[in-house]
């Protein structure tokens, strides 16, 4: 276990030992990591990242927050909103997505978050990356033989110039707008 991730994520109280600006910067490290991790090998295009939340208050700030840190690095966010963690480790599995994050604190207190990253596979993110985010965070990063006391922003010019939050037209695998009679 690290300084901020536990075996479960990094947790805390909303706002005080979990906050926004960790969000933030959880976003752009993982946003620029995978985008790092495409171009080398060999495909430009930007890295994708799907993001769930929970129904507490403070999952808005944190999904904003992680939107913002990931776009500013040139990754596409996709939304899923209010759903559970087993769906966002789904559909990060089936629908060829870098990673993904789930805002939930699970049974914790309402007054407390936190943010869980899920890897390609649909499995919790593995360590060495866990604790990368957590020397970006610390700014004391030092990863493809270089040390990054700040990591470049997406800007005009390169491949990212379409930086912003991505709306599908289609529903993202298995999921519709339409109702249907599921047995769960």
């Amino acid at each position: 276990m690290g300084k901020y991730f536990g075996t479960d994520g990094f947790r805390g109280e909303a706002g005080i030992t979990l906050t926004a600006d960790h969000a933030y910067k959880v976003g752009r490290f993982l946003g620029w990591y995978y985008n790092a991790l495409r171009e080398r090998n060999g495909n430009n295009e930007p890295a994708r990242i799907v993001i769930g939340k929970d129904t507490r208050r403070s999952s808005y700030m944190f999904e904003y927050s992680l939107v913002a840190g990931l776009t500013a690095s040139g990754a596409d966010a996709y939304l899923l909103h209010v759903t559970t963690t087993p769906s966002v480790a789904y559909i990060a599995r089936v629908d060829d997505f870098d990673c993904g994050i789930m805002i939930s604190a699970s049974h914790n207190p309402y007054y407390d978050n936190g943010i869980k990253l899920i890897d390609c596979y649909g499995e919790k993110m593995p360590e060495e990356i866990l604790l990368l985010v957590e020397d970006y965070i610390d700014g004391k990063l030092h990863v493809f033989d270089k040390d990054w006391p700040e990591l470049p922003f997406a800007h005009r010019g390169t491949h990212r110039l379409h930086c912003g939050l991505c709306v599908r037209s289609q529903p993202l695998h298995g999921l519709s707008d339409q109702p249907r009679n599921l047995l769960f």
